[in-house]
Parts: C-alpha cells; sequence; structure tokens
C-alpha cells in the first residue's frame, strides 16, 4: 500500500498556549475517522515573529 501523510499546522498567537489547542482535537478527529495504519510522526515547531508559536505535525500513514 502506498504511504500517505495527513499535515496538521497551528499557530497559537502571541502569549496562548499549546497545550489544549484546537490542534490535539484535530489530529484526534482524524484518527478516530480514518482507517488506517500509523507508520511515523514528526513534528517541528518555530516562533513567528508577531503571531506566535507554530506547530506542524505529520502523521505518515498507510490506509486500509
Amino acid at each position: 500500500m502506498p504511504r500517505r501523510v495527513k499535515i496538521f499546522t497551528f499557530i497559537s498567537g502571541t502569549g496562548a498556549t499549546v497545550i489544549e489547542s484546537p490542534l490535539e482535537e484535530q489530529i484526534n478527529d482524524w484518527l478516530g475517522s480514518t482507517e488506517s495504519r500509523i507508520v511515523s510522526v514528526t513534528q517541528s515547531e518555530s516562533e513567528r515573529h508577531g503571531e506566535g508559536h507554530h506547530v506542524t505535525i505529520c502523521v505518515w500513514y498507510e490506509a486500509d
């Protein structure tokens, strides 16, 4: 089966926390609705001047 990737990205806003971000719910909703096997997960984080904390999560998977 070909591998695929699902990308989630979130900018918290200046001073906001990423602990309780909507990103967590987006990932959980997607995982609950997708029949697949996760192969790998990658994450990157950076500060965006004047915008806040930027997080990108990539979930590599093989669809059933």
